[in-house]
């Protein structure tokens, strides 16, 4: 600062709106209790910062060095006309826009497609011909998946250079770079292709896949190996024919070889850092780095210690993938009376009851799960918000019952990982 006679005062107010306009009300610039700050170089912050971890943290490998490759997230531009939870219902839609003899203003005005998003469908949906392999699953919010029509002329940011990657078997990670979230809990794993405000509800996410595909040999494929589902919900596998190499920088992943032996697989590492993502000590200690920029990664030279890590990390992945077996006998069950109308998002805590309106219910829902955050989402308020005013079906039912329960084993393997997390930074690989 040029001018070191310059004082800066900060105060801020956290609360409902009504308490905000009465404090409002009862001060002014004399009477409100400030703050002094003395912003630093390089960033110059105008709130307060607690960088007394910057030592240890500036040691540790930034996550844009560990994996090669990154972008942000997917963009559709028309979430409402690009994406569905219902594939049929997806399919059927794209199908009467694209095959539709009607006009252009007619599919505008019954498809509400009346922004620059929509402007790109209408202007090209006559050039392109559907093509059933561009129905693919999306992770859209956490826990909560949907399908999208992958097709480059209608997205309005497809990251195609990096997200037919994801259209394979795979792994990605989706973190942050920026948050105004007041704690950091800005990352989710994946298994599909990722939605930009995925792991971050307003400034965005990145994804970082773990294997990348030939790109040359990108199209081809023949069925035997990854998941897919068809129309009619019957699991099929696909196998594509190009090779897929790791994703992780070949210099510090031979370092990670060299220490833990030839054998380390780059699973290991992926689940490594997820596992450390997911310390909460870690979360806090790092806390305002981790709101400035994409995390660094401290990697322990204790190869147990490396292994026991990854193996948390590892369940977590599988449980934020849903594909964990304990989840076909959940925690939470359904009960009330019928029509299972979502009108409201209502959690006795007493009663550990979620209730969707006044006769029906989700129980067995501690505090911490229903107060769980994941990238600035409640989880659970925010999955039966996105479907306030529908009536939820069985699968809606089996899910939320799962997301619950995979939310209360997050909670239990976070704790096991915090446990162990005090040993990482004792012994690191410099």
């Amino acid at each position: 600062m040029k001018n070191k006679q310059t004082k800066i005062n900060y105060a801020d107010l956290w609360g409902l709106r009504e308490e905000k306009y009465k404090f409002l009300e009862e001060h002014d610039v004399k009477n409100t209790k400030w703050q002094g700050l003395q912003p630093i170089e390089p960033y110059y912050f105008f709130v307060p910062k607690n960088f007394a971890s910057e030592k240890e943290y500036k040691h540790f490998i930034p996550l844009y060095k560990i994996f090669r490759e990154f972008t942000a997230g997917v963009v559709s531009g028309k979430d409402d006309v690009l994406t569905d939870e219902s594939v049929l219902n997806l399919k059927n839609r794209i199908l009467s826009i694209i095959e539709s003899d009607h006009s252009n203003d007619t599919i505008k005005l019954s498809y509400q497609l009346n922004n620059s998003a929509g402007d790109k469908i209408l202007s090209r949906r006559e050039k392109v011909a559907f093509n059933e392999e561009n129905l693919q699953k999306y992770h859209y919010r956490p826990l909560d998946y949907r399908y999208i029509y992958y097709e480059r002329e209608f997205l309005e940011r497809d990251r195609y250079h990096l997200g037919f990657n994801l259209l394979k078997e795979n792994l990605v990670i989706s973190v942050s770079r920026l948050t105004a979230n007041k704690n950091f809990s800005n990352i989710i794993a994946s298994d599909c292709l990722p939605d930009y405000k995925l792991a971050e509800s307003s400034r965005g996410s990145y994804f970082f896949p773990l294997y990348l595909y030939n790109e040359e040999e990108k199209q081809q494929t023949v069925f035997a190996g990854q998941e897919k589902l068809d129309l009619e919900g019957v699991q099929h596998t696909l196998r594509y024919k190009s090779d897929k190499k790791p994703n992780i920088d070949s210099k510090i992943f031979d370092i990670l070889k060299n220490v833990f032996g030839k054998n380390t697989k780059p699973e290991d590492v992926f689940f490594y850092i997820y596992s450390i993502l997911y310390s909460n000590i870690f979360r806090h200690k790092y806390q305002e780095f981790l709101k400035i920029d994409f995390p660094k990664i401290p990697f322990t030279a204790n190869y147990d210690l490396f292994k026991q890590l990854a193996e948390l990390g590892e369940q977590l992945v599988n449980l934020h993938l849903l594909k964990t077996p304990q989840l076909s006998n959940p925690i939470s069950k359904f009960h009330g009376g019928n029509g299972n109308q979502v009108e409201k998002r209502e959690y006795e805590e007493k009663e550990k009851r979620v209730y969707i309106n006044n006769q029906q219910y989700f129980e067995n829902i501690d505090p911490e799960v229903w107060n769980y955050f994941i990238g600035g989402y409640q989880v659970l308020d925010k999955w039966l918000k996105d479907r306030k005013g529908r009536a939820l079906s069985s699968e809606d039912i089996k899910h939320y019952c799962k997301v619950v329960t995979t939310l209360s084993e997050t909670i239990g393997i976070q704790q096991r990982i915090d446990r162990l997390y005090s040993e990482v930074e004792k012994n690191l690989i410099k």
